[in-house]
């Protein structure tokens, strides 16, 4: 009952959803690059979610399960990835050892969440398994302190090895990360984890934009042109995605509600899916934003 919620939600989930597509079609090259992902994954989404309205609630149980599955898995694999990047730019060297216990540590929420009974798998399993299960309480309450106490163990393990800790702010985007899930009830979790996970992207991804904008034109537009027009753009987009698009559908006879939730699950799908192609950093324009430095020099040093 918020009346800043809908406004919040708009500045920072909607544009950040709309962020992903936008980076994705004004790099050069996408469209040869990826001719699948730019032109065929659009129509196949838009066909998916009209088949699911056709079909039913049945069919659309399964596709908001698996937006509500996935969306946890993507703010912890978004923690890892931001807690790395944060890593290498203050000269922390993990090794892989290293990065694969970072990652652990970031999907403990991520697993907490497939035990609470108001997760995605409780659409798609019997409310009874939930209730059945007399370890689960105690096995959530256990990845609570894991989510919590992990980055601290981690940063003693590393400094046990005498290798640089991490830095502060990779703490923090890992611990926050968990905050929202073992400190909020499950719904406001879900609220507020995608309006700071907006954030986090939209500001990471108007700083990559506007790097390689103006490494292509350095002359012709300073930064804030760059960032203005692209969070702009994006802030159209994600109100034609999550506002206009469930509304057509409603002009076509299809309850609205049902509309909106599963317009919601296909583009929190499809931005999933883009995200994992236009953040591989490895020999890609991303990995100089990064580490501010030649490509050719961090790939033959890596």
């Amino acid at each position: 009952n918020d009346p800043y919620l809908w406004w919040a939600i708009l500045v920072s989930n909607w544009a950040h959803f709309a962020a992903s597509t936008v980076r994705l079609y004004t790099r050069p090259g996408a469209i040869r690059n990826w001719p699948v992902l730019t032109l065929v994954f659009p129509v196949v989404a838009v066909a998916a979610v009209t088949g699911v309205l056709i079909l039913g609630d049945y069919a659309g149980r399964y596709l908001f399960a698996l937006y509500l599955v996935w969306s946890p898995y993507h703010y912890s694999r978004q923690a890892h990835g931001l807690s790395l990047m944060y890593a290498y730019r203050s000269g922390c060297s993990l090794d892989a050892t290293a990065r694969r216990l970072l990652l652990w540590v970031c999907l403990v929420p991520f697993f907490w969440t497939l035990l609470h009974p108001n997760g995605g798998l409780s659409l798609v399993l019997p409310r009874s398994l939930y209730a059945a299960f007399p370890l689960r309480v105690a096995l959530m309450q256990t990845l609570t302190v894991l989510s919590l106490a992990g980055p601290v163990a981690l940063v003693f393990w590393l400094r046990s090895r005498r290798v640089q800790g991490l830095p502060l702010i990779s703490l923090v985007v890992i611990v926050s990360n968990a905050i929202w899930w073992s400190v909020f009830n499950y719904f406001n979790a879900f609220v507020w984890a995608t309006v700071f996970h907006g954030l986090q992207y939209l500001a990471i991804v108007s700083i990559f934009h506007v790097k390689d904008e103006t490494r292509r034109a350095p002359n012709a537009r300073g930064w804030f042109f760059h960032t203005a027009t692209f969070y702009l753009t994006c802030l159209v987009l994600g109100w034609v995605l999550f506002f206009r698009w469930p509304q057509a559908y409603w002009l076509l006879g299809f309850p609205i509600m049902q509309s909106g939730l599963l317009v919601t699950a296909i583009i929190n799908i499809h931005h999933f899916i883009v995200d994992a192609f236009i953040w591989r950093l490895r020999r890609d324009p991303n990995y100089q934003n990064v580490v501010d430095a030649p490509i050719e020099a961090t790939v033959a040093h890596g």
